[in-house]
């Protein structure tokens, strides 16, 4: 047993002397810190890599900064309708079936940039009282919401005199086609700061008119701030799908940032 031990110590230390690792391989690819083999029986049975699997709410725990870039892990949320392999760009996760990535069919968009295929309606109407800090409206830069370029939807202290008490803030967005889609999805991302008791950020999904019902993104607690993408995977049987983003906030200092709605497959 000790010589066992003794002789992998050996084999390990031989590959990182070379700065290369092969597992189930001795002969790493010499462009590959690192490489896998799918067999280590000459091919009699194969296996695959396992990323670490979690939540949302788990992956939210990861303690990253910018020089993560890269970070990968595979989201398996029931609860959040998520199920993708996710990697970290270094201020935001990401998932590798996101429509920016070439090769997917984009049936609408919104950015309020150049990709304004998808008509959205606002309720409240849109304001912007910017001495005040009460905005509802689409903007290019709002306090402490760092993860968009470009337009997007700005929430700031969302019950005031404008709108009314207690109003629940509304992005409604129209029917999209997908009866040429066999595998659509609808995402959009978020950018929360420091939402506290009372506040909450949720979506209402559509399928043919149907509401599938309610999903919270973020109940504020305490200055709770979550940023991220969500992702909602379409049944085939869908004709037209839609969202609705619904926020429900109070208190100047706490904003949120909503950007690059979009239906693809």
């Amino acid at each position: 047993m000790q010589k066992n031990i003794a002789h992998l110590i050996f084999l390990l230390f031989i590959s990182i002397s070379y700065a290369q690792v092969g597992i189930g391989t001795t002969t790493p690819s010499p462009a590959s810190m690192l490489e896998v083999s799918p067999t280590s029986d000459g091919g009699a049975s194969f296996r695959g890599f396992m990323p670490p699997v979690m939540t949302i709410a788990q992956r939210n725990l990861i303690n990253t900064s910018t020089t993560d870039a890269g970070l990968l892990v595979f989201i398996n949320d029931s609860v959040e309708g998520i199920q993708c392999l996710q990697f970290f760009t270094g201020t935001t996760w990401v998932c590798t079936d996101d429509p920016f990535f070439p090769g997917y069919t984009v049936f609408a968009a919104q950015d309020f940039d150049a990709n304004s295929t998808w008509n959205y309606t606002l309720s409240p109407i849109t304001y912007n009282e910017t001495a005040l800090e009460d905005i509802w409206a689409v903007v290019n830069e709002l306090d402490n919401i760092t993860d968009f370029t470009g337009n997007f939807l700005g929430c700031s202290d969302l019950d005031n005199p404008i709108s009314g008490s207690n109003i629940d803030h509304r992005i409604a967005f129209d029917n999209v086609d997908i009866s040429a889609a066999t595998a659509a999805k609808v995402s959009f991302d978020y950018d929360i700061f420091e939402f506290d008791t009372g506040d909450s950020v949720s979506y209402e999904l559509f399928y043919d008119d149907v509401s599938q019902g309610v999903f919270t993104v973020l109940a504020g607690n305490s200055d709770a701030s979550l940023r991220g993408t969500v992702t909602i995977h379409i049944p085939n049987t869908v004709v037209n799908v839609r969202i609705t983003v619904i926020i429900n906030q109070n208190g100047n200092e706490d904003k949120a940032g909503f950007d690059n709605f979009r239906v693809f497959e």
